[in-house]
């Protein structure tokens, strides 16, 4: 017997539709969804009269306010996230650079929290954005501390010849810690990447710092690194973490 609710998970996927596609109209987003135009409609009315989305008044759909509030809820749920924030935030005016932290959700990383450069020349980071897990800087980190099972997963969907370049380059995480990558996602990006532990030593997520690479010459990495693994290791402690 099923427990999945098909009415529930549509509406649910039209919602993040309408999130990954903001002020679209009806029909593109029945296509975009799989849904065929009155049922998208109806389900569009029902998330608007709870305020989950917008009807412009060109007729085009957006995110609702609603969101926002169970957005600060589930945030001041999260303990960690928001003691993490207030050990961070020193680096943002430090380094006037992107930061993020990400988390995995089953075969995907998801940004949690972000603070974005002032400078002019600044990399692009959409809030609540989804990427495959090994994508990227942070997609490495949270596959390199992910459980074996789900490792084992992950690798079950790639060719022999791409399970053994990632593993070599995962291992090699696992053992100094950290990982900065040059351009691996986006030409002309650099990153720097580390997990994050809770009190037991499990990583619960990845804080990277991503800037332009001309902005990244190798003492400023290292000075970066030595700041984000302090500020890791502060966490650690707030959390209750006992230093080895």
């Amino acid at each position: 017997m099923t427990t999945k609710i098909d009415s529930l998970s549509q509406a649910l996927h039209l919602l993040q539709v309408v999130a990954d596609n903001p002020c679209t109209g009806l029909s593109e987003l029945s296509r975009l969804s799989g849904l065929n135009k009155s049922r998208a409609y109806r389900m569009l009315c029902t998330l608007a009269e709870h305020h989950f989305v917008i009807q412009n008044d060109d007729s085009s759909y957006q995110l609702g306010h609603q969101l926002l509030t169970l957005g600060h809820i589930a945030k001041s749920q999260s303990n960690w996230l928001n003691i993490a924030e207030s050990i961070i935030e020193p680096l943002v005016t430090e380094f006037n650079e992107n930061l993020q932290i990400r988390i995995r959700e089953n075969l995907e990383i998801v940004q949690v929290w972000r603070r974005v450069s002032s400078q002019p020349l600044q990399v692009r980071s959409e809030a609540g954005n989804r990427r495959p897990l090994g994508a990227g800087a942070a997609g490495k980190i949270l596959l390199a501390f992910a459980s074996a099972s789900t490792q084992d997963k992950f690798f079950s969907n790639l060719s022999a010849e791409q399970t053994l370049l990632l593993q070599d380059k995962i291992q090699q995480i696992q053992h100094q810690g950290f990982y900065v990558s040059n351009g691996d996602l986006t030409e002309g990006v650099c990153a720097v990447a580390i997990p994050l532990y809770d009190a037991q030593k499990q990583c619960i997520a990845c804080l990277s710092l991503s800037a332009p690479i001309s902005r990244m010459p190798q003492e400023r990495i290292q000075l970066i690194l030595n700041r984000l693994v302090a500020a890791r290791d502060t966490l650690f402690i707030r959390l209750g973490g006992i230093p080895i």
